[in-house]
């Protein structure tokens, strides 16, 4: 390993650009620029060392890869690292027993056989494809290296590949004793590649409404849960076991389910034993939309609503029915009874229930909306279901990065002990190299006095 040699040289060449900058000769903007380049150069040759001293540690200590043999050796490798490309030479090896094929040092560093990224630019992508477009997100690879541009298409696939379902942590602390829980449902209407929509699903908990901020009332301790559920059943266990690990199950006396009405809703609802609540901002919507035609009787119904007399609903709407000129006036009256009529046990729960209200809209446009369906954009199932879930993480205070390196196949115990047996040697020529560097650096005989004091002062008292 020659890390400590690259290090060196490295501080040279910066040292050299910083006295540069102090005599005038360079720019701020440009020297900072040029450290940025000098810096991944730096750390693209650290993790080429640190690759090929894995590989040769492995290939040396038979032991620590029991049952594989050598099949080639010097295979090239290129990978894009958060420093740009860097490239490797590594062993490939033949397992007797099974009669598989791998380069153990790849598998080591949680690199699979072709990949494009290693795990650590994997994690930026898929993190930066929360908020921006897959095209956009390839350009955040290598900030500092935009030749190094990834495309929409292996962004695309590094998000499908990405695993999430193992419990993300938002750091809730320990479980908190409440006595009324509100839950609050709604979806996206995600467009499809192939034509028509996909629904994504959104729940967020939270235990109500804190104290006011100006005009706006902020919800206390939100958690969201989001994805494309076909089995309602996994998402009905999810936003329990999310309950469960955040509040003491035993103290929680009401738990409230409010949303438009949908079945999976009301299972939601059935599911956790919850009162179902309509939400007002659908019940107004139905009514107003329902209703245009006939102004006067859409009043009536909107009263007769607030009084939650529901004898009165009806009388409105047969009223409404008679009105109605044209059969799509009709169907429209038919379906709002529908609605009203079918949903009556969520309105009335409002004349005795002491819900917050809903406000499910604005957490599906923010959380979901703003990614999955505001733009003109087409989605996979597959890919929809993961966006949402990547969303819904984000909004719980998730940082994706490191839940992505944390559930990422990397054996760093391999690594670690096979960087560990150079580490008393490069140790003493660390000690060596550094008089012999720092003896030798030409600012040492710069004209500029001051510094040249300091730089010796500097040479003369390095300890390792």
């Amino acid at each position: 390993m020659d890390i400590i040699q690259h290090v060196l040289q490295a501080f040279l060449q910066v040292a050299e650009k910083v006295l540069d900058v102090l005599e005038g000769e360079a720019t701020f903007p440009s020297f900072e620029l040029k450290l940025r380049e000098e810096l991944d150069e730096l750390g693209r040759n650290i993790c080429t060392e640190v690759m090929e001293a894995t590989d040769k540690w492995l290939k040396d200590n038979p032991k620590e890869r029991k049952g594989w043999i050598v099949e080639r050796t010097n295979e090239p490798k290129r990978v894009v690292t958060t420093f740009g490309e860097m490239s490797f030479k590594r062993t490939y090896y033949y397992n007797k027993k099974t009669g598989e094929y791998a380069h153990l040092a790849d598998l080591a560093a949680g690199l699979e056989p072709h990949a494009k990224t290693d795990q650590a630019v994997r994690a930026v992508l898929v993190d930066a494809a929360a908020d921006v477009s897959y095209r956009k997100a390839g350009k955040q690879a290598c900030p500092s290296s935009p030749e190094w541009e990834l495309s929409g298409q292996t962004v695309m696939n590094t998000v499908r590949r990405t695993k999430l379902d193992k419990p993300a942590s938002c750091n809730r602390g320990p479980k908190a004793k409440v006595r009324v829980l509100h839950v609050q449902a709604d979806e996206d209407h995600v467009p499809r590649q192939d034509g028509g929509t996909t629904l994504a699903k959104l729940v967020y908990t939270t235990e109500g409404y804190g104290p006011s901020q100006g005009k706006r009332r902020r919800l206390i301790n939100v958690h969201y849960t989001a994805g494309v559920y076909q089995d309602n059943e996994a998402l009905y266990r999810e936003v329990y076991e999310g309950i469960d690990s955040a509040y003491d199950i035993d103290s929680i006396e009401k738990i409230y389910v409010c949303g438009d009405g949908a079945a999976w809703i009301r299972g939601l609802a059935d599911y956790l034993g919850a009162d179902f609540l309509l939400d007002k901002y659908h019940i107004n919507k139905c009514i107003n939309e329902s209703l245009a035609f006939c102004p006067e009787v859409r009043r009536e119904v909107a009263q007769a609503v607030a009084g939650f007399d529901l004898a009165a609903v009806k009388a409105a709407l047969k009223k409404a029915r008679q009105q109605a000129a044209t059969e799509a006036e009709k169907e429209r009256t038919a379906r709002c009874r529908k609605y009203l009529v079918g949903n009556w046990d969520g309105i009335y729960a409002w004349k005795t229930e002491g819900s917050i209200g809903c406000s499910a809209e604005g957490h599906v446009s923010h959380v979901l909306s703003a990614r999955l369906s505001s733009r003109p954009m087409a989605w996979s199932e597959t890919g929809a279901d993961k966006m949402a879930k990547l969303r819904a993480m984000k909004a719980n205070g998730v940082c994706i990065r490191d839940y992505v390196l944390d559930n990422a196949a990397v054996n760093l115990k391999t690594i670690t002990k096979a960087v560990r047996q150079y580490i008393p040697r490069q140790r003493q020529q660390l000690l060596k190299d550094s008089m012999e560097v720092l003896g030798n650096l030409p600012a040492l005989h710069s004209s500029v006095w001051s510094l040249r004091r300091a730089l010796r002062d500097i040479s003369t008292t390095v300890t390792i």
